[in-house]
């Protein structure tokens, strides 16, 4: 993968491996909802390189209070699906009632998200599977490089960028 498609927005298409038929972002939307969970491939690579195009990933979901600092959440927003890294949970107080919101980025994006409302929120994404690597995204070791990558996801453009720079000049 390129750095260039390293900054392209998410697509998630539908997997017939899966038994999914054609799927839409609002059915994955509604069977999460639904259902409680929910199975996908991704493509793009706006979280490159943790998750990378044709991943297949296994979200859950759960209350926007319980996602904790670099987990990995997925959240529909102009009806489109977005898998990005919690970076950091805030609390918005508009005429006396609090409410939830989630600072997100993709980790190969060099900005972040607007903020993710509750309404907005479906759940986190738990597993990963990377052709016959299975990977608990819910693991000792996984929830600490999460929390790490979200400290370190406010400077990947200073890794990105020159790369797209590069990519740009040697294929003109």
């Amino acid at each position: 993968m390129s750095a260039a498609t390293a900054a392209s927005p998410a697509r998630i298409a539908p997997d017939r491996q899966l038994g999914q038929d054609l799927q839409t972002p609002r059915s994955i939307a509604e069977r999460i909802r639904a259902n409680g969970s929910v199975c996908f491939r991704v493509f793009g690579g706006s979280m490159f390189p943790w998750i990378r195009g044709g991943d297949i990933l296994f979200a859950r979901r759960c209350d926007i209070e319980h996602a904790r600092d670099g987990e990995v959440v997925l959240f529909e927003r102009d009806d489109r699906l977005f898998v990005h890294r919690v970076l950091q949970r805030a609390i918005a107080n508009s005429q006396e009632i609090a409410r939830s919101l989630l600072l997100t980025k993709g980790d190969a994006l060099d900005s972040c998200d607007p903020p993710v409302s509750s309404a907005e929120f479906l759940g986190r994404v738990i597993r990963l599977n990377r052709k016959r690597r299975h990977i608990d995204l819910e693991s000792f070791g996984q929830v600490f490089r999460g929390r790490i990558l979200a400290h370190l996801s406010r400077k990947s453009f200073l890794v990105y960028r020159p790369l797209r720079v590069v990519k740009r000049l040697l294929l003109a």
